[in-house]
């Protein structure tokens, strides 16, 4: 049986160049129960790019529900993928309809879809049909719009095109990471679908954890840039691991890891930030 979702959930958020195999090993070894893979681009998973294939990692401890999140530009290639088996490690399958970065825009990936909700709905109704068959789950991680807030109404075609959870970033997309999550724009989407609903945004501690909670009533939170260099945030209870633990979880995240070596040195220097801040009269390892 495969786990289940409990609510509310904490989830860490996907994150290109950060969520890879050493750094979802580590937020397990944290306490995490769900963990989700870096934006993998599905034309590159057709193509058989060993690179790509790679991040297909999956962290086998019982328990934890494991999330790829796919994007691109053909739904033909999302469908490949989900019919090759190649994600058959993981319980759910989530479609990129939020990344807001400009390379992604270009190529009416991510965001660029809310431009168009006809080929959203297309590319989800493809691959809830080709999940049904998987049995593997569907979602979408969405913003609010990418000029306009059309969050409910975009909500609203996702659940009824097949996606079975969504995932709210409280910002349009062309607001990028700048600004205030807004949180009644997500409470409104959770009000008008009848899937779970997780809330992103401004996410970083408890007080923000319960504050998201209280205005949006969503299912769960998604925490993203709080948990780079401190993957302990993961339980948002506010408690600050030993020095010796720390020291712990950066050499695990340096053993495990198996990708871009510039990624290790940023989840490095971020670990060096939260020494710093804890505990300054300790030595700061170095690669």
């Amino acid at each position: 049986m495969k786990p289940s979702v409990n609510h509310p959930v904490i989830l860490p958020a996907p994150m290109a160049g950060w969520t890879d195999y050493a750094m979802r090993s580590v937020l397990v070894e944290c306490g995490a129960r769900e963990v989700w893979t870096e934006m993998i681009n599905a034309t590159a998973l057709v193509r058989n790019n060993a690179k790509t294939l790679a991040m297909l990692k999956t962290v086998d401890t019982p328990g934890v529900r494991q999330v790829v999140q796919l994007f691109g530009r053909d739904p033909a290639d999302f469908v490949k993928v989900i019919n090759s088996g190649l994600l058959r490690g993981y319980d759910e399958i989530n479609l990129n309809m939020g990344c807001p970065a400009p390379k992604i825009i270009k190529n009416h990936c991510g965001c660029a879809l809310m431009k168009n909700i006809d080929d959203a709905q297309h590319l989800i109704e493809l691959c809830r049909a080709a999940t049904k068959q998987s049995g593997q789950a569907l979602s979408v991680k969405m913003r609010l719009g990418w000029q306009q807030n059309i969050a409910v109404e975009f909500a609203q075609m996702c659940v009824a095109a097949g996606a079975e959870r969504l995932i709210v970033h409280g910002r349009l997309g062309v607001d990028g990471y700048r600004g205030v999550a807004d949180y009644h724009a997500i409470a409104q989407v959770k009000a008008a679908v009848n899937v779970p609903v997780i809330a992103n945004g401004d996410i970083r501690d408890k007080a923000s954890y319960e504050k998201c909670l209280a205005e949006t009533n969503a299912d769960g939170v998604m925490v993203g840039r709080a948990l780079c260099g401190a993957p302990w945030k993961i339980n948002l209870d506010d408690q600050v691991p030993t020095y010796e633990r720390i020291i712990e979880l950066m050499q695990m995240q340096k053993r495990l890891h198996n990708g871009n070596p510039s990624d290790l040195i940023k989840h490095w220097l971020c670990y060096q930030k939260q020494l710093k801040k804890y505990y300054p009269e300790q030595p700061v390892p170095t690669l």
